[in-house]
C-alpha cells in the first residue's frame, strides 16, 4: 500500500497535475452554469413586472457605475430671459436658477439558491446537477420577479401614512432595508403630504406635487369624465402626456365595460403586448391601460407588508414614462455570485442580486385617480 501511494505521488509530480476532487468540479459546473443563465434570468424577471418593462422599452433604464445614490436633474421653473425682440433689441441676460436635483437612495434586493451535498450525490452527473440548477433557478427568478413587482407596485403604506409615513416595503430579516419607491410614493393620493421624495418635500415645495382627485363617478361615462381630467391635468406644460396607467382588476374592468356600447375593443398593437409579456393592454387616449393584482387601496392608506389586504375602493395611476427613471448599478443588475460552502454545512448556497432605484425627475407630469367605486356596471 505504502508502494502504491509513493507511486501515485511520483506520477502526479512528474506530470505536473493535481486531481481534482468532484466538490470542486461541481462547485466550477454550478457557478459557470448559473452565470450562464444570467442575461435571460435578468430579462425574464424585467419583463415579468410590466411597469419595468414598459420604462425600458421607452428608453428610461440605465445603467450607473458606484455612486452614494443616484442623482436625478430636474427643471422646477422656466428661464425669465426667453422673450420676443427686434434687430438691436436687447436681450436679458441675468442669471437663471431652476434647475435642482433629487436624490434617489440605493435599494436592495437579494435570493439565494442553495444545494447540499446530498441533491449533488443524488443529481450525480453534469447533465442531472445543471437540470437541478436550473429547475432552482427558475424558483428564484420566479421569487425575486414576484418580491420587485410587489415592491414597486404595492410598496407598503404604513399606518401612520396619515402623519407622514409613507415607506417602502421593509425587509423580513433586515429590518431597517427599505425597497424600491412603489407607484403609490412616487404617485401619492395625498398630494401635499409632508415627505420627502427624491430627498425633496412636496408640502414644502408645490412644483415637486402629482396630480391626484377622488373619484364621485357612480356611471362609466362620470368614470371617464374624471379619467380624462386626470390626463389633461397630466399633460400641462411642457413634457408630454400620460402613456401608461396601471390600476387594479376592478377599475381596469370597469374601463372595458364602459366600451361594449362602441362593440368594439380598444386593445393595444401586438408589439406593446409582446413588451408587456402578452398582457391584455387597453387604449387610452394616448396611454397603455394594464391592471396589476397587487395594485393597493390608496385612499384606505391599509398597511401593506406581503399582501395587499382588505381593498375597498380602486384606482388608476396615470404615468408619464419621460419623467421616470430606472437606474440599476452596472454589476448588480441580477448578478450572480459563485457558489460557497459555510464551514458548519454541507451545502452550497449562491446569491442573485439587484441594487437599483425607480425616480421621477417631474412629479406634476403623473396622477392618480382613487377612491373609485367598486360597483360601477352601466
Amino acid at each position: 500500500m505504502n508502494f502504491l501511494k509513493w507511486l501515485l505521488a511520483l506520477l502526479s509530480s512528474q506530470s505536473g497535475q493535481v486531481p481534482s476532487s468532484v466538490t470542486d468540479a461541481y462547485d466550477a459546473l454550478l457557478t459557470t452554469t448559473l452565470r450562464t443563465v444570467q442575461p435571460r434570468l435578468r430579462d425574464n424577471i424585467t419583463r415579468g413586472n410590466k411597469y419595468l418593462a414598459w420604462l425600458e422599452s421607452k428608453g428610461r433604464y440605465r445603467k450607473q457605475t458606484g455612486g452614494f445614490n443616484v442623482r436625478v436633474p430636474l427643471m422646477h421653473a422656466q428661464n425669465s430671459t426667453a422673450d420676443v425682440l427686434s434687430g438691436y433689441g436687447l436681450v436679458d441676460t441675468t442669471p437663471q436658477d431652476g434647475i435642482t436635483s433629487a436624490f434617489y437612495d440605493w435599494a436592495e434586493l437579494a435570493v439565494s439558491i442553495s444545494i447540499s451535498l446530498r441533491e449533488e450525490r443524488q443529481n450525480a452527473g453534469e447533465a442531472k446537477a445543471i437540470d437541478l440548477l436550473k429547475s432552482k433557478t427558475m424558483q428564484a427568478e420566479v421569487s425575486l420577479k414576484e418580491l420587485l413587482n410587489n415592491c414597486l407596485v404595492a410598496g407598503r403604506i404604513t399606518a401612520s401614512a396619515a402623519s407622514g409615513q409613507f415607506l417602502r416595503r421593509i425587509g423580513r430579516l433586515d429590518g431597517g432595508a427599505l425597497g424600491p419607491l412603489p407607484i403609490p410614493a412616487i404617485i401619492d393620493a395625498n398630494a401635499s403630504r409632508s415627505v420627502s421624495i427624491g430627498n425633496i418635500n412636496g408640502n414644502t415645495y408645490s412644483f415637486w406635487r402629482n396630480q391626484a382627485d377622488s373619484s364621485t363617478a357612480t356611471t362609466f361615462a362620470g368614470l371617464k369624465l374624471e379619467m380624462n381630467n386626470i390626463y389633461n391635468d397630466c399633460s400641462r406644460g411642457i413634457g408630454g402626456s400620460p402613456d401608461f396607467m396601471i390600476g387594479d382588476q376592478v377599475a381596469w374592468e370597469e374601463y372595458w365595460g364602459s366600451m361594449a356600447a362602441l362593440e368594439r375593443y380598444i386593445v393595444d398593437d401586438k408589439k406593446t403586448l409582446d413588451v408587456l409579456g402578452g398582457s391584455d393592454a387597453l387604449k387610452f387616449r394616448g396611454a397603455t391601460f394594464i391592471w396589476d393584482e397587487v395594485v393597493p387601496d390608496v385612499e384606505t392608506n391599509a398597511e401593506v407588508v406581503d399582501a395587499i389586504g382588505t381593498v375597498s375602493a380602486s384606482n388608476i395611476h396615470f404615468v408619464n414614462t419621460e419623467s421616470m427613471d430606472y437606474v440599476v448599478e452596472s454589476e448588480c443588475d441580477f448578478a450572480t455570485t459563485p457558489f460557497v460552502r459555510p464551514e458548519n454545512q454541507l451545502a452550497r448556497t449562491a446569491l442573485i442580486h439587484w441594487m437599483g432605484m425607480v425616480g421621477t425627475n417631474n412629479r406634476r407630469k403623473n396622477g392618480v385617480l382613487y377612491g373609485i367605486s367598486r360597483t360601477i356596471t352601466s
